[in-house]
């Protein structure tokens, strides 16, 4: 059944997958993006650990309790891609509720989508130090906050693809420029043109 009579369950296609992508956006600020374990001491007896997350890094050393730090704010990114594609589920929802052809929710959805990418790339490259370094006795792992991200950029590109372009199918009027120009006396150029009557010699 549609959400709204007579109107296709596809129009809210785009925003449920803007607003799958906003949820795993938000739930991937409060979870681990990856681990680093490397060899230290002599002979490399002991291990260096250290969990990188949105706000700070946990570092773990054999034999020693766990330290916090903070770190550099990975999350903050995140939170503006989440602003973004917050703003592109409202306008989606209401462009699919009123089936009003504008390009606004196209537009932000996009953005959002484009804003995430980077910002995920960028937290991939601070994990990707560690498998480039060339340290053999470095081990990069990711966890569940990077395949979590992973899958927002996903669900976001493809609510950015989805995401209607032109006129909406059951409004075929709004490309009729007969229909267009129906209420208005103004001609298609503009301006209305004054005929005047030949003068008299």
């Amino acid at each position: 059944m549609d959400p709204t009579p007579g109107r296709p369950a596809r129009a809210f296609l785009a925003p449920a997958l803007v607003a799958l992508a906003l949820a795993l956006t938000v739930a991937g600020t409060f979870l681990p993006f990856f681990r680093t374990e490397q060899a230290v001491g002599w002979e490399a007896a002991g291990v260096a650990r250290s969990v990188v997350g949105a706000w700070r890094v946990d570092f773990t050393f054999s034999g020693q309790a766990e330290i916090s730090s903070p770190s550099a704010p990975l999350g903050l990114p995140l939170v503006l891609a989440s602003a973004i594609l917050l703003a592109a589920l409202i306008l989606g929802v209401r462009r699919a509720a009123t089936r009003h052809p504008g390009a606004a929710a196209t537009r932000t959805a996009c953005g959002g989508a484009a804003f995430l990418t980077g910002a995920v790339c960028t937290i991939g490259m601070q994990g990707a130090r560690g498998l480039l370094d060339g340290r053999t006795q470095t081990v990069t792992t990711l966890m569940p906050g990077m395949w979590v991200l992973l899958a927002a950029v996903l669900a976001a590109a493809a609510a950015a693809v989805l995401s209607p372009r032109g006129p909406v199918a059951d409004r075929p009027e709004w490309a009729d420029p007969a229909v267009a120009f129906a209420d208005t006396t103004t001609p298609p150029s503009g301006v209305a043109i004054t005929v005047l009557p030949p003068e008299d010699d």
